[in-house]
C-alpha cells in the first residue's frame, strides 16, 4: 500500500498521504506541494531496530497487531 509521510516545506504539517501512480500529494493545511517525504514509522521500526529482533524467526512480527506501540507485545 502506498502509504508515505510527508512534512510541508511551506508550513510544517506533518501528515500521512496515500499516493497512487504519478498523482501528487498536496498538504491538507496550506495546499502546497512543495514535500519533503518522511521515513515513515512503519518502515523505520521494520528496518531492524530492537522490537524486529524477538519476532524475525515467526515473521508475525507487528504487521496483525493494531498497537502502535510494539513493545506492548513483545
Amino acid at each position: 500500500m502506498p502509504l508515505f509521510d510527508f512534512v510541508c516545506r511551506t508550513c510544517g504539517k506533518e501528515f500521512e498521504a496515500l499516493v497512487m501512480g504519478s498523482s501528487k500529494p498536496s498538504c491538507p493545511e496550506c495546499k502546497s506541494e512543495d514535500l519533503a517525504k518522511q521515513m515513515s514509522v512503519f518502515a523505520h521500526r521494520s528496518g531492524g531496530g530492537s522490537s524486529s529482533s524477538g519476532s524475525s524467526g515467526s515473521g508475525s512480527g507487528c504487521s496483525s497487531c493494531s498497537s502502535s506501540d510494539c513493545s506492548s507485545c513483545h
